[in-house]
């Protein structure tokens, strides 16, 4: 290498190698500070999209889990109300057999059936309230079959989980429904052309509770105004009003009529008891069904857990610093950059050797 005094070559090299060992060594600082391997697209784009994907399937999976745990929650209440609705079946053919006996009085035969009137009530009102998160779980026909409820599983939108009406029938002999009182005055408050005063029962809705109310339309001299219980009620606030009407007919339809149709024989109770076999049998049915959605769910839990748990460690291996092998590099930095700031002196001393060729 000639001697000049103008470039420094020496300086220079020394000089690069000290900006390249800073900048590694500031990398490796960043890694170790902040526990991750890939802080910025430019430390490895692929490994950032890899990581962005994983965390998209991640997160899908965890809600996904959370899906699954209403799912089961969901299941475990209608389940709940099955099992009740079949202890109050077991009394009623209970008591429709000791009703079926010959020994037993009309008045005896009264109270039995009185008995089993208010324990199909009961089971009607169990229906009416089972519900999850203001949905109602047993309001299906007893026919009903197709998909009901779906369960999301994962980000992947054909990753579902489909609960069928079947397992979700009504138990009672029939569910009310409520519709909203239309503004136009159709329908229990049509009121003649001639002055008068209509009466009709409506419902409101508290908290998911339907409460009856007396809502009046009295017409005079052509024009028309409602009280609600007394109180002026605005037309404009009629969607705040429901209608009641019968329902689909539930599984329970044709042991409520056989209940209300007994009469003092023998015969009429043998067909309560023969209805509530059947109705037994379609509450173990449906009850069945429920603990093999509840099943299936709990499997696909451990399912999806497992799989967010692989998710985690392959997301790890990605994007996470190796603690092992940052530490090493970062020794490694500590030298060179020790080196090269020692040669760098030296580099920037070589010009000196000119001063002795002038003397």
């Amino acid at each position: 290498m000639p001697s000049v005094l103008n470039t420094n070559i020496a300086s220079t090299w020394a000089s690069k190698n000290l900006s390249n060992s800073q900048s590694t060594m500031a990398t490796t600082v960043e890694r170790l500070s902040s526990g991750l391997r890939i802080n910025r697209a430019r430390d490895d784009a692929a490994g950032l999209a890899i990581s962005n994907t994983l965390t998209s399937q991640i997160n899908g999976a965890n809600q996904g889990l959370r899906n699954l745990g209403d799912g089961i929650s969901m299941v475990q209440t209608a389940e709940g109300a099955l099992n009740v609705a079949t202890e109050i079946a077991q009394r009623i053919l209970t008591l429709a057999t000791q009703g079926a006996n010959a020994t037993l009085s009309n008045a005896s035969r009264d109270a039995i059936k009185s008995e089993m009137q208010q324990l199909i009530t009961g089971i009607n009102s169990i229906s009416a309230r089972t519900t999850f998160a203001g949905k109602a779980l047993l309001d299906q026909t007893s026919s009903a079959t197709g998909s009901l409820f779906t369960l999301q599983v994962t980000t992947d939108t054909a990753d579902k989980l489909t609960l069928d009406a079947a397992g979700f029938k009504n138990i009672g002999a029939s569910a009310t429904t409520y519709t909203v009182l239309a503004s136009n005055v159709s329908g229990p408050l049509a009121v003649a052309g001639t002055d008068g005063t209509v009466n009709s029962t409506v419902y409101v809705n508290i908290n998911g509770v339907y409460t009856a109310k007396t809502l009046a339309a009295t017409k005079a001299s052509g024009a028309m105004s409602f009280k609600l219980d007394g109180e002026t009620w605005d037309k404009a606030n009629f969607a705040d009003l429901y209608t009641a009407g019968a329902g689909a007919s539930g599984v329970a339809t044709t042991l409520s009529g056989d209940i209300n149709n007994a009469a003092y024989t023998s015969a009429t109770y043998n067909t309560i008891q023969t209805s509530a076999t059947a109705y037994l049998n379609s509450l173990n049915t449906q009850r069945s069904l429920l603990g093999a959605y509840q099943n299936q769910m709990e499997y696909m839990v451990s399912n999806v857990t497992e799989l967010s748990s692989n998710l985690v460690a392959a997301k790890s291996r990605v994007i996470d610093t190796d603690y092992a092998a940052e530490t090493a590099n970062l020794t490694k930095g500590q030298i060179l950059q020790q080196a090269a700031t020692a040669m760098l002196a030296q580099a920037n001393q070589m010009p000196n050797v000119i001063l002795s060729l002038l003397k």
